[in-house]
C-alpha cells in the first residue's frame, strides 16, 4: 500500500510525471464540472450515483451489509430501493465535491441556511474552543466550505494514498479554512482549543481497536472513537453537534450543544456520541455514508468482517 504522506511542502512539478496523468485528467474533468449550473449538476450526479450502482459491486455489497445490520427489519424491497437512493445522492455529491474544490464558494450562500450562530457565540464565549462533531454524508465537502462563514472552524482530515489527491485538498482545504489538522496530529488539535477554535472530527468511522473503544450503534457493538471524551475532559472545551445535509433547494447546516457531555467513562461518553449519529442520521438515510466499513473492527480479535464475502 502507499504511503500516505503531505503534500504541503511540494511544488506541482512533483507531480507531473506518466503515473500521474490519469488522475490529472481525472482532476480536468471534475473541474469542468464544477462550473455546470447546479440544477445541472445534481441531475447528472444522480445519473452518476446510478452508474456507480451498477458497476461498484463491492461498494453495493458493503451498503447492502450496512443496512440489513442497522435495519434488521426492512424488507429487502425497501433496501435495495434505500441503496439505489444512497448511491445517487453519493452521485450528487461527487460533483458537489468538485465545486468545493474549484469554485468560489460565495457562489452557494444564497442556497445555504444555517442555524444555531447563537450555539458559536455561547460556547466561544467560554474560551476554551469547542469539538465540532458530524458524521460522513454525501454533501460534506460542500456544506464544510460554507462553514467558515459562521465560526472559525479547522477540520481534521485523513491524508489519502493519491498523491495528486492530496495535493488538490490539502490545498483547497487551506484555501477555505484558516487551519486543518491532519487526524493524528493532537499537538495541533489542543493548540486549536486553547486558541479558541472549533476543531472538526467526523466520528462515525471505524478507527480501529487501538483508538476506540465498543460501544452500541443501531443495536451492535462497533468500534467507536474514544478521543472526543477524553480532549473534552483534558481541556473542558464544550462539544457541539454538526448536522448538516442537502435540501430540495441547497443546504442546511445546524449546530446544538451537547448537554451533559462528556462523563468520565469511555464507554458512556462513545455511546452517547453514536446516539447522536443515529439521530441525525435517519432523517436523511439517503445521504448517509453506508459504504463505510462501519463494523469492520469486531469485538472478539479475528472475528471475520462481516463483509467478508
Amino acid at each position: 500500500m502507499a504511503k500516505k504522506t503531505t503534500t504541503l511542502d511540494k511544488s506541482i512539478t512533483h507531480f507531473l510525471g506518466p503515473k500521474h496523468w490519469l488522475t490529472w485528467c481525472f482532476m480536468g474533468i471534475a473541474y469542468l464540472l464544477s462550473y455546470l449550473p447546479w440544477s445541472l449538476q445534481q441531475g447528472l450526479g444522480k445519473y452518476l450515483g446510478r452508474l456507480l450502482h451498477l458497476i461498484a459491486k463491492r461498494r453495493r455489497h458493503i451498503c447492502d451489509v450496512n443496512l440489513k445490520i442497522c435495519y434488521p427489519e426492512m424488507t429487502d424491497i425497501a433496501r435495495k430501493a434505500l441503496t439505489k437512493a444512497h448511491f445517487e445522492s453519493m452521485g450528487k455529491g461527487t460533483i458537489e465535491t468538485f465545486s468545493s474544490w474549484f469554485q468560489d464558494q460565495k457562489k452557494f450562500q444564497s442556497r445555504t441556511t444555517f442555524e444555531g450562530q447563537e450555539v458559536v457565540d455561547n460556547v466561544l464565549a467560554k474560551g476554551r474552543g469547542c469539538i465540532l462533531i458530524s458524521g460522513h454524508f454525501s454533501s460534506l465537502d460542500i456544506c464544510g466550505s460554507q462553514m467558515p462563514r459562521f465560526m472559525d472552524v479547522h477540520p481534521i482530515y485523513k491524508l489519502q494514498t493519491n498523491p495528486v489527491m492530496n495535493w488538490v485538498m490539502e490545498r483547497q482545504r487551506q484555501a477555505i479554512f484558516s487551519k486543518t489538522i491532519e487526524r493524528s496530529n493532537m499537538r495541533e488539535v489542543l493548540k486549536s482549543l486553547k486558541q479558541n477554535k472549533a476543531v472538526w472530527y467526523a466520528v462515525d468511522q471505524d478507527y480501529g481497536r487501538k483508538n476506540s473503544v465498543f460501544a452500541s450503534f443501531y443495536g451492535r457493538q462497533c468500534a467507536t472513537i474514544a478521543h472526543i471524551g477524553r480532549i473534552a475532559n483534558m481541556t473542558n472545551a464544550p462539544v457541539v453537534l454538526y448536522d448538516y445535509g442537502r435540501t430540495k433547494n441547497g443546504y442546511h447546516l445546524s449546530l446544538t450543544e451537547v448537554e451533559n457531555y462528556p462523563s468520565q467513562d469511555d464507554i458512556e461518553n462513545a455511546t452517547r456520541i453514536n446516539e447522536l449519529m443515529q439521530a441525525v442520521i435517519e432523517p436523511k438515510k439517503e445521504q448517509y455514508f453506508w459504504t463505510h466499513r462501519r463494523f469492520k473492527t469486531q469485538v472478539i480479535p479475528d472475528t471475520p468482517s462481516p463483509y467478508d464475502k
